[in-house]
């Protein structure tokens, strides 16, 4: 997988970037925020990237810091929200105020993102204002937001260890933490709680 580039900018518009690399011109798709990033062509320039591997396509988006990719790879954890929406997202607002949207639970500045309407922004709001509101700055983005408390972090690497995927064992974590059973009583609970 290619996660960075770097290389001389040989063309850039508002959704696309093409970086040189060793000989080679590789095409990132970028979101506006990025755009306004990027040097002129002609410069040396750095982009984050995501590969995309699909059946028949393999494609690259290309983030101007790793923030911007951090928030990216929790975008498209929501359901609907796929990397053309996400890159839209990214674009419509600064990454902070975005942030800071999820975070408030702000419907009504989300809903002006092109292609986000209600539904979508509830969704938002609801999986990721938790995964963001413990962050004190954009620095935990990259690392999708992981707990700094030990217990959570161990319960949440236990429960995807077993199997469970994130977006269902953070609700989970979250509700045990309140009490904050040892770790094995924990477990447990959160192995009945996923039968419910």
């Amino acid at each position: 997988m290619i996660g960075r580039l770097r290389g001389e900018l040989i063309k850039k518009l508002p959704n696309l970037a093409m970086v040189e690399c060793g000989g080679v011109g590789y095409e990132c798709s970028i979101s506006l925020g990025t755009y306004g990033a990027l040097p002129e062509p002609g410069e040396q320039v750095l982009l984050h990237v995501e590969t995309l591997l699909r059946e028949n396509d393999l494609s690259l988006l290309g983030f101007a810091t790793p923030q911007e990719r951090g928030a990216y790879r929790l975008l498209v954890k929501v359901d609907g929200v796929g990397p053309k929406l996400a890159l839209a997202a990214l674009g419509a607002l600064p990454l902070e105020e975005l942030i800071q949207a999820i975070r408030g639970r702000d419907v009504k500045t989300l809903t002006r993102i092109p292609g986000i309407g209600k539904k979508t922004a509830e969704k938002l709001c609801f999986e990721l204002s938790e995964k963001l509101g413990g962050l004190g700055g954009l620095d935990g983005l990259g690392a999708s937001a992981s707990p700094q408390d030990a217990w959570e972090n161990d319960l949440r690497s236990a429960l995807t260890n077993l199997g469970f995927r994130e977006d269902v064992v953070l609700p989970i974590v979250a509700e045990l933490k309140i009490q904050k059973p040892p770790l094995l009583e924990a477990i447990r609970l959160a192995l009945k709680a996923f039968q419910r």
